[in-house]
């Protein structure tokens, strides 16, 4: 499956992947627990990171390894959602965490410029 497919099909759910929770999430009510684990990792790291003043070269990185399993889950929940029905794991997991390291380290920018 072409990577162009997957991307067009995964918009909705990448926001999500690294605590944009506004984006796409479910009422608080009826929270995903893939996408909410991902939201729980993705902070922590960047909380540490935040306190590390760590170079912002590191933060996708670090984001990607240390929250793969999170992020794997919240794609598989994706898919079977179908908010992502082109993708699998394997053709999307790429794309995945390269958007999830991208938004990370957006989201670390945001938080540094706060402090």
């Amino acid at each position: 499956m072409p990577r162009s497919t997957c991307r067009a099909a995964t918009p909705l759910f990448s926001a999500a992947l690294i605590a944009l929770a506004t984006a796409t999430l479910p009422s608080p009510a009826h929270p995903v627990p893939g996408r909410q684990s991902m939201e729980q990792c993705v902070d922590r790291v960047l909380s540490r990171l935040t306190r590390a003043r760590a170079d912002e070269a590191q933060v996708g990185p670090t984001v990607v390894s240390q929250c793969d399993g999170p992020l794997r889950a919240a794609l598989a929940e994706a898919i079977q959602s179908g908010e992502a029905p082109l993708c699998t794991l394997e053709s999307c997991m790429g794309m995945a965490r390269s958007r999830a390291s991208e938004e990370a380290t957006a989201e670390y920018r945001q938080r540094f410029l706060r402090r």
